[in-house]
Protein backbone atom coordinates (compact mmCIF):
# COMPACT_ATOMS: atom_id res chain seq x y z
CA UNK A 1 0.00 0.00 0.00
CA UNK A 2 1.45 3.21 -0.69
CA UNK A 3 -0.03 6.94 -0.44
CA UNK A 4 0.72 10.40 1.33
CA UNK A 5 -1.14 8.99 4.33
CA UNK A 6 0.91 5.80 4.50
CA UNK A 7 2.69 5.47 7.86
CA UNK A 8 1.10 8.11 9.24
CA UNK A 9 -0.31 7.38 13.32
CA UNK A 10 -3.65 8.58 14.44
CA UNK A 11 -5.05 8.57 18.11
CA UNK A 12 -9.12 8.37 17.64
CA UNK A 13 -11.36 8.34 20.84
CA UNK A 14 -14.31 6.42 21.26
CA UNK A 15 -12.94 4.03 18.55
CA UNK A 16 -14.56 0.54 19.78
CA UNK A 17 -17.95 1.68 17.71
CA UNK A 18 -19.66 3.97 15.53
CA UNK A 19 -18.16 6.95 14.61
CA UNK A 20 -14.87 6.81 16.32
CA UNK A 21 -14.45 3.47 14.61
CA UNK A 22 -15.96 4.42 11.02
CA UNK A 23 -12.94 6.82 10.91
CA UNK A 24 -10.32 4.06 12.42
CA UNK A 25 -11.56 2.17 9.59
CA UNK A 26 -11.31 4.73 6.74
CA UNK A 27 -8.47 5.71 7.87
CA UNK A 28 -6.59 2.50 8.60
CA UNK A 29 -7.28 1.44 4.55
CA UNK A 30 -4.91 4.20 3.75
CA UNK A 31 -2.23 2.92 5.46
CA UNK A 32 -2.70 4.92 8.71
CA UNK A 33 -1.49 3.09 11.63
CA UNK A 34 -4.63 3.81 14.70
CA UNK A 35 -4.33 3.86 18.27
CA UNK A 36 -7.90 2.96 19.37
CA UNK A 37 -8.23 5.02 22.89
CA UNK A 38 -11.20 3.87 24.32
CA UNK A 39 -13.30 2.05 27.53
CA UNK A 40 -14.98 -1.35 26.49
CA UNK A 41 -12.71 -4.06 26.52
CA UNK A 42 -16.14 -6.50 26.67
CA UNK A 43 -18.57 -6.41 24.42
CA UNK A 44 -22.58 -6.91 25.84
CA UNK A 45 -25.96 -6.18 23.73
CA UNK A 46 -26.12 -2.32 25.06
CA UNK A 47 -22.83 -1.65 24.37
CA UNK A 48 -21.35 -3.91 21.16
CA UNK A 49 -17.81 -3.68 20.18
CA UNK A 50 -14.34 -3.32 21.75
CA UNK A 51 -10.74 -1.78 21.30
CA UNK A 52 -9.78 -5.00 20.45
CA UNK A 53 -12.43 -5.48 17.75
CA UNK A 54 -11.85 -2.49 16.26
CA UNK A 55 -8.02 -2.96 16.48
CA UNK A 56 -8.42 -6.66 14.21
CA UNK A 57 -10.52 -5.02 11.41
CA UNK A 58 -7.89 -2.09 11.59
CA UNK A 59 -5.62 -5.29 11.02
CA UNK A 60 -7.28 -7.03 8.20
CA UNK A 61 -7.01 -3.82 6.58
CA UNK A 62 -3.11 -4.21 6.10
CA UNK A 63 -2.41 -0.82 8.98
CA UNK A 64 -1.35 -1.72 12.80
CA UNK A 65 -3.79 -1.40 15.21
CA UNK A 66 -2.96 -0.68 18.99
CA UNK A 67 -6.32 -0.84 21.58
CA UNK A 68 -5.01 0.84 24.48
CA UNK A 69 -7.80 0.50 27.52
CA UNK A 70 -8.93 4.44 27.86
CA UNK A 71 -11.25 6.36 29.85
CA UNK A 72 -10.78 9.61 29.25
CA UNK A 73 -12.52 11.00 32.66
CA UNK A 74 -9.12 10.92 34.04
CA UNK A 75 -5.86 12.31 32.72
CA UNK A 76 -3.49 10.06 33.47
CA UNK A 77 -5.14 7.25 30.97
CA UNK A 78 -5.12 9.58 28.68
CA UNK A 79 -1.37 10.67 29.14
CA UNK A 80 -0.97 6.22 28.60
CA UNK A 81 -2.55 6.40 25.58
CA UNK A 82 -0.34 9.32 24.15
CA UNK A 83 2.84 7.40 25.72
CA UNK A 84 2.22 3.87 24.40
CA UNK A 85 1.28 5.25 21.02
CA UNK A 86 4.31 6.88 21.15
CA UNK A 87 6.34 4.16 22.44
CA UNK A 88 4.89 1.49 19.88
CA UNK A 89 4.78 3.71 16.45
CA UNK A 90 7.37 6.83 17.66
CA UNK A 91 4.87 9.60 16.60
CA UNK A 92 1.85 10.93 16.15
CA UNK A 93 0.16 12.47 13.22
CA UNK A 94 -3.46 12.68 13.86
CA UNK A 95 -5.97 13.74 16.31
CA UNK A 96 -9.59 12.69 16.29
CA UNK A 97 -11.78 13.51 19.52
CA UNK A 98 -14.36 11.57 19.02
CA UNK A 99 -15.61 10.17 22.66
CA UNK A 100 -18.30 12.20 24.49
CA UNK A 101 -21.50 11.94 26.55
CA UNK A 102 -24.76 13.02 25.77
CA UNK A 103 -27.52 13.81 27.95
CA UNK A 104 -30.42 15.88 26.75
CA UNK A 105 -33.05 17.39 29.94
CA UNK A 106 -34.15 21.04 30.76
CA UNK A 107 -31.54 22.54 33.05
CA UNK A 108 -33.88 22.26 35.88
CA UNK A 109 -33.97 18.46 35.29
CA UNK A 110 -30.35 17.44 34.29
CA UNK A 111 -28.28 15.86 37.39
CA UNK A 112 -25.35 17.88 37.89
CA UNK A 113 -23.42 14.77 38.23
CA UNK A 114 -24.41 14.03 34.57
CA UNK A 115 -23.57 17.97 33.67
CA UNK A 116 -19.93 17.05 34.79
CA UNK A 117 -19.60 13.54 33.10
CA UNK A 118 -20.52 16.15 29.76
CA UNK A 119 -17.93 18.34 30.42
CA UNK A 120 -15.15 16.22 31.13
CA UNK A 121 -16.09 14.07 28.18
CA UNK A 122 -17.20 16.90 25.59
CA UNK A 123 -14.55 19.49 26.67
CA UNK A 124 -11.96 18.38 29.41
CA UNK A 125 -10.44 15.18 27.25
CA UNK A 126 -9.87 17.31 23.93
CA UNK A 127 -7.92 19.89 26.17
CA UNK A 128 -6.14 17.13 28.15
CA UNK A 129 -5.43 14.85 24.47
CA UNK A 130 -3.96 18.10 22.29
CA UNK A 131 -2.13 19.22 25.17
CA UNK A 132 -0.18 15.64 25.46
CA UNK A 133 0.01 15.18 21.47
CA UNK A 134 1.21 18.20 20.42
CA UNK A 135 4.61 18.06 21.39
CA UNK A 136 4.33 14.69 19.09
CA UNK A 137 2.56 16.46 16.78
CA UNK A 138 5.24 18.92 16.28
CA UNK A 139 8.03 16.89 15.73
CA UNK A 140 6.20 15.09 13.38
CA UNK A 141 6.43 17.91 11.10
CA UNK A 142 2.92 18.90 11.75
CA UNK A 143 -0.78 17.08 11.26
CA UNK A 144 -4.00 17.07 11.82
CA UNK A 145 -6.60 17.36 15.13
CA UNK A 146 -10.15 17.12 14.61
CA UNK A 147 -12.80 17.78 17.14
CA UNK A 148 -16.08 16.51 16.69
CA UNK A 149 -18.11 19.36 17.34
CA UNK A 150 -21.00 21.79 15.78
CA UNK A 151 -20.04 25.27 14.31
CA UNK A 152 -20.82 28.08 16.72
CA UNK A 153 -22.88 29.76 14.23
CA UNK A 154 -25.69 28.68 11.26
CA UNK A 155 -26.59 25.96 13.70
CA UNK A 156 -30.01 24.89 11.76
CA UNK A 157 -29.15 21.17 11.81
CA UNK A 158 -31.49 18.31 11.64
CA UNK A 159 -30.56 17.28 15.15
CA UNK A 160 -29.90 20.32 17.40
CA UNK A 161 -32.29 22.58 19.34
CA UNK A 162 -31.06 24.49 22.15
CA UNK A 163 -34.12 23.99 24.25
CA UNK A 164 -33.64 20.50 26.41
CA UNK A 165 -29.94 20.16 25.26
CA UNK A 166 -28.28 23.82 26.88
CA UNK A 167 -25.98 21.59 29.29
CA UNK A 168 -25.11 19.01 26.30
CA UNK A 169 -24.35 21.69 23.62
CA UNK A 170 -22.37 23.89 26.62
CA UNK A 171 -19.87 21.33 26.66
CA UNK A 172 -19.59 20.43 22.72
CA UNK A 173 -19.52 23.99 21.87
CA UNK A 174 -16.29 24.14 24.39
CA UNK A 175 -14.68 21.92 22.09
CA UNK A 176 -15.34 24.13 19.24
CA UNK A 177 -13.74 26.95 21.24
CA UNK A 178 -10.61 24.44 21.29
CA UNK A 179 -10.76 24.29 17.87
CA UNK A 180 -10.36 27.81 16.91
CA UNK A 181 -7.75 28.82 19.83
CA UNK A 182 -5.53 25.85 19.28
CA UNK A 183 -5.68 26.51 15.01
CA UNK A 184 -4.32 30.51 15.74
CA UNK A 185 -1.83 28.44 18.46
CA UNK A 186 -0.38 25.98 16.09
CA UNK A 187 -0.38 27.78 13.17
CA UNK A 188 2.97 28.48 12.26
CA UNK A 189 3.05 24.57 13.34
CA UNK A 190 2.17 23.12 10.08
CA UNK A 191 -0.91 21.73 12.77
CA UNK A 192 -4.21 21.93 11.58
CA UNK A 193 -7.21 22.16 14.07
CA UNK A 194 -10.65 21.54 12.69
CA UNK A 195 -14.29 21.09 14.05
CA UNK A 196 -16.52 18.14 12.11
CA UNK A 197 -20.27 17.94 12.59
CA UNK A 198 -23.13 16.56 10.43
CA UNK A 199 -25.77 18.25 9.58
CA UNK A 200 -28.17 15.10 9.57
CA UNK A 201 -28.78 12.15 11.82
CA UNK A 202 -25.87 9.87 11.75
CA UNK A 203 -26.87 6.15 12.76
CA UNK A 204 -25.23 5.68 16.41
CA UNK A 205 -26.28 4.10 19.73
CA UNK A 206 -26.62 7.63 21.41
CA UNK A 207 -29.18 9.00 18.57
CA UNK A 208 -30.90 5.51 18.35
CA UNK A 209 -31.93 6.24 22.22
CA UNK A 210 -32.82 9.95 21.27
CA UNK A 211 -34.89 9.33 18.26
CA UNK A 212 -38.11 10.31 20.46
CA UNK A 213 -36.74 13.38 21.09
CA UNK A 214 -35.33 14.50 17.65
CA UNK A 215 -39.23 15.41 16.32
CA UNK A 216 -38.32 14.20 13.36
CA UNK A 217 -40.23 11.67 11.06
CA UNK A 218 -39.12 9.02 8.71
CA UNK A 219 -39.14 11.51 6.14
CA UNK A 220 -35.78 12.53 7.40
CA UNK A 221 -32.74 10.55 6.21
CA UNK A 222 -30.42 8.43 8.60
CA UNK A 223 -26.87 8.46 7.49
CA UNK A 224 -24.07 5.63 8.63
CA UNK A 225 -21.06 6.66 10.56
CA UNK A 226 -19.19 6.27 7.24
CA UNK A 227 -20.32 9.99 5.86
CA UNK A 228 -18.53 11.38 8.77
CA UNK A 229 -15.26 8.89 8.04
CA UNK A 230 -15.15 9.91 4.32
CA UNK A 231 -15.24 13.72 5.85
CA UNK A 232 -12.56 13.06 8.17
CA UNK A 233 -10.20 11.50 5.26
CA UNK A 234 -10.75 14.58 3.15
CA UNK A 235 -9.52 16.43 6.04
CA UNK A 236 -6.24 14.94 6.74
CA UNK A 237 -5.97 14.81 3.11
CA UNK A 238 -6.23 18.70 3.16
CA UNK A 239 -2.92 21.07 3.66
CA UNK A 240 -2.43 21.77 7.45
CA UNK A 241 -1.14 25.11 6.40
CA UNK A 242 -4.49 26.33 3.92
CA UNK A 243 -7.16 24.30 5.62
CA UNK A 244 -7.41 25.18 9.76
CA UNK A 245 -9.82 26.40 11.74
CA UNK A 246 -12.57 25.66 10.48
CA UNK A 247 -16.32 24.54 11.70
CA UNK A 248 -16.65 22.11 9.07
CA UNK A 249 -20.40 20.56 8.36
CA UNK A 250 -19.85 17.12 6.45
CA UNK A 251 -22.06 16.89 4.12
CA UNK A 252 -20.87 20.53 2.66
CA UNK A 253 -17.13 19.32 2.70
CA UNK A 254 -18.57 16.51 0.91
CA UNK A 255 -20.12 18.16 -1.96
CA UNK A 256 -17.08 20.74 -2.11
CA UNK A 257 -14.77 17.63 -2.56
CA UNK A 258 -16.94 16.20 -5.52
CA UNK A 259 -18.91 13.77 -3.37
CA UNK A 260 -22.45 15.31 -3.37
CA UNK A 261 -24.45 12.38 -3.39
CA UNK A 262 -24.88 11.02 -0.10
CA UNK A 263 -27.49 7.71 -1.51
CA UNK A 264 -24.46 5.60 -0.80
CA UNK A 265 -24.91 6.64 3.16
CA UNK A 266 -28.55 5.85 3.71
CA UNK A 267 -29.05 3.25 6.34
CA UNK A 268 -32.95 1.97 7.79
CA UNK A 269 -34.05 4.63 10.61
CA UNK A 270 -35.25 2.96 14.00
CA UNK A 271 -38.64 2.14 14.45
CA UNK A 272 -40.55 5.91 15.38
CA UNK A 273 -42.72 6.21 18.19
CA UNK A 274 -46.42 7.14 17.21
CA UNK A 275 -48.58 8.75 18.93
Amino acid sequence: MSGELHGKVAIITGASRGIGKAIALKLAAQGVNIAIGAKTVVSSPKLPGTIFDTAREVEALGAVGLPVQTDVRFADQIQHLVQATVERFGRIDIVVNNAGAILWLPVEELPVKRFDLMMQLNCRAPFILCHEAIPYLKQSGGGHIINMSPPLTGLHLTTEAWAGRTGYLMSKFAMTHLTIGLAEELEFDHIAVNSLWPANIIDTQATRVFTDMLHIDESVPWYSPDLLADAALEIVQSNPTQFTGRQIIAETLLAQRGHPDLSRYLVSPPDFERS
